[in-house]
């Protein structure tokens, strides 16, 4: 028997975590504009707020959120999955 994939080949576009450079970052930019699967979504709210640029995207595959921030000296910036608080069920 096969094992299913848990992963999404559509929004798993930029290795999870820090930029290791500042193109890194531009690159991740650049490819999220009219990306064909990311869709921009709200901040959530109760987000905290660091004076950070931040941007959140969903999948309209998988539906997986996904956290981006851009770099900001010394900040690196970053790209990771958003999980939803889920505690009100």
């Amino acid at each position: 028997m096969g094992e299913v994939a848990m992963t999404c080949t559509k929004c798993e576009i930029c290795p999870e975590g820090a930029f290791q450079s500042p193109q890194e970052d531009i690159d991740l930019e650049t490819e999220l504009k009219d990306h064909p699967v990311l869709r921009p979504i709200p901040i959530p709210e109760d987000w905290p707020q660091h004076g950070l640029v931040e941007f959140f995207y969903r999948c309209a595959q998988c539906g997986q959120e996904w956290h981006y921030a851009q770099s900001d000296f010394p900040f690196k910036g970053w790209w990771a999955k958003h999980e939803p608080d889920s505690s009100d069920d």
